[in-house]
Parts: structure tokens; sequence; C-alpha cells
């Protein structure tokens, strides 16, 4: 019999895509498969949508927050009632194929020895129209941390724009002790992947036949945080990678080379997203975007990008200055 991988799909206050999400979920063309969705304390109709598309459908189970709690807290409530060997987390504004199921498992199930399987990403707008889809490796088993190095040094191709939605086994995730708390759940799904990708033999899946369509727009999750909590989850992310003694042991079993290489990896992939969101590179200097750049704790290349984007432009100045020639009045 096939194994049992349990979908969750967590929402509040969703009701603008959760009716395509869950229908995602039910078109699934694999057999054994618990749906859980999960209401962290909705006050519009999310549920009332849900309860409409599902049906009664047997797959079905819902769980309910009657106050609202923090992403990560929610998160792992799903996870402990998972009762799958696999887990999927699909949020309430995104969707999948109806083979991802099928797919990310038969990856998983021909290769034991991997944690955790990675879909086909394709990045849509607030109407569904796609903006960007993502490259594919060509092997269907990759190193995990030549794969997360790719990742976090934002090497090219892109191979995925969001690791929250894979197919990882259930046990390693709780191994792991689930979903941290990082302010406002920055990096909770950035930090599982790492640590799924690094443990075990070291090895990830990728399902080239699975799609997932992640849902980008103005009010999505994935818009712009403030940089000060965006700041102190990219924190805590380094912090957890050097400090808990799980992921300690999982990155000590690794080279030191390696070992390095990743955390560094993910400082810098903290700092960048950080200059980015701030539209460093946009704007011109203003007292705020000096207070914004020491938010992040001091990290040499870091400062040594903002430096040099200010050396660069003086020199393009001077260049244009010279291109100008001299004034009449110093002729």
């Amino acid at each position: 019999m096939d194994p049992l991988v349990t979908l969750v799909i967590p929402t509040l206050n969703g009701s603008d895509y959760i009716r395509e999400t869950v229908s995602s979920a039910l078109s699934q063309d694999y057999a054994n498969l618990d749906i859980l969705i999960s209401d962290n304390g909705s006050r519009d109709e999310t549920l009332e949508l849900v309860r409409s598309v599902t049906k009664g459908d047997a797959r079905v189970r819902f769980r309910r927050n009657e106050a609202t709690v923090p992403i990560y807290t929610h998160f792992n409530q799903c996870v402990d009632a998972a009762r799958g060997e696999f887990l999927t987390i699909l949020d309430d504004d995104d969707t999948i194929s109806p083979n991802f199921i099928s797919s990310t498992v038969r990856v998983a199930s021909q290769f034991p020895d991997v944690n955790v399987v990675v879909p086909r990403n394709i990045i849509v707008d607030a109407n569904g129209i796609v903006t960007r889809e993502l490259a594919t490796p060509d092997e269907t088993v990759l190193d995990g941390v030549e794969f997360v190095c790719h990742w976090v040094y934002g090497r090219t191709p892109d191979y995925f724009a969001s690791v929250g939605t894979v197919l990882s086994r259930t046990a390693t995730v709780r191994h792991f002790g689930g979903y941290q708390a990082f302010v406002r759940g920055r990096n909770i799904d950035n930090l599982i992947f790492l640590q799924c990708a690094i443990s075990g033999s070291g090895r990830i899946g990728f399902a080239h036949d699975a799609v997932f369509r992640w849902r980008v727009y103005e009010r999505s999750y994935a818009a712009s945080p403030p940089l000060g909590q965006l700041a102190s989850a990219s924190k805590g992310f380094v912090k957890h990678l050097q400090r808990d003694p799980r992921t300690v042991a999982a990155l000590g079993r690794l080279p030191e080379e390696q070992r390095q290489e990743i955390v560094y990896g993910v400082e810098r992939m903290a700092a960048f997203e950080l200059l980015h969101i701030s539209k460093f590179f946009e704007t011109s200097f203003t007292r705020k975007k000096l207070r914004d750049i020491f938010i992040f704790p001091i990290h040499p290349l870091y400062y040594r990008t903002i430096l040099g984007h200010y050396r660069n432009r003086l020199l393009e100045r001077l260049r244009l200055r010279r291109a100008d020639g001299p004034r009449a009045d110093e002729a």
C-alpha cells in the first residue's frame, strides 16, 4: 500500500483564494491522502467556503484555534496532528498540480534515504497569471549541501521560489523540533528545508512532474515585511544553526568547509534580502537608509556590498564629470 501523506492547509482569513487551494488538494490523484485543513481563528467566511468545497469528503479533517496563535505555533500544531509518513504544507493562497503528491512520493519511495522532495516552481500573480517559471535540474536526486548552497548563494538558475511547499518525511520534521519561534514566522520554512536537506544521507529529491504555484501579490505573506522583523528572524535563523543541538549534530557530520559554507551562505542570503526589501540599490541615500543599514549584525559581505555600491556610484560620477570636460569658466 502507498504510504499515507498528510497534506496540511493552514489558513487565517483566507477567503480570497481558499477555494482554489482546497480544490487543488481535492484534485490529487494519490489515493492514500489525509487532508488537514487548520484554521487559525478566522473571522471571515473562510470556513463556510471550505465546507462548501469539501462537501463531506472522507479524506478531509478539520481543526480550529478559537484565538489566533503565532504562525509557528499553528504550523507545529499541524505537525503534531499529522498522521502521514510524509508531510506537505500548502498555504491558503497557493495551489499544486493534481499529480503533486503522487509524483513527490514516487521519488521519496524510490530513494528512501531522501528526506525532502522539491517540486517544480511557478510564480503567479493575484489573478493566477504566470509571471515566472523557474528552472529544473536534470537529476532526480541531488547532493543536499550543493543544492542548499546553490540556493543561499543565489546562484543561477533558480530552482525554486519558495521552500514552503515540498514533501518532507514527517519524522524528520519532528526530529528537528518542527517550526521555530522566529518573528512572524519568517524563515521557519527555510530552516526546516535546510535541516531536511542535510540530514540522513544528505541527498534531496526533485519531482520534475509535480508543480507548485506560488502566489505573490501585494497583500500576500511573501510581500515586503518590516525590516526589523526580517532582521530579527534572520538573526534567529543563523543562531539556530550555530546553537541547536540537533542541527549542530547534522552539520557536524559534514566537512568543516561545507559547514562554514552553509552558515556563511545563510548569513549572506539574509543580508542581501534585507538590502533588497529596503530597496537599498534603488533609492537615494537618506538618514533612514543609514539606520536601516545597521539593523543587521555586522557581516563582512554585507558591509562590503554597501561600500562597493557607493564606491561604484562615486567612480561613475567622476567618470561622467571627466567626460563632460572642463566648464567654460575653467577653460
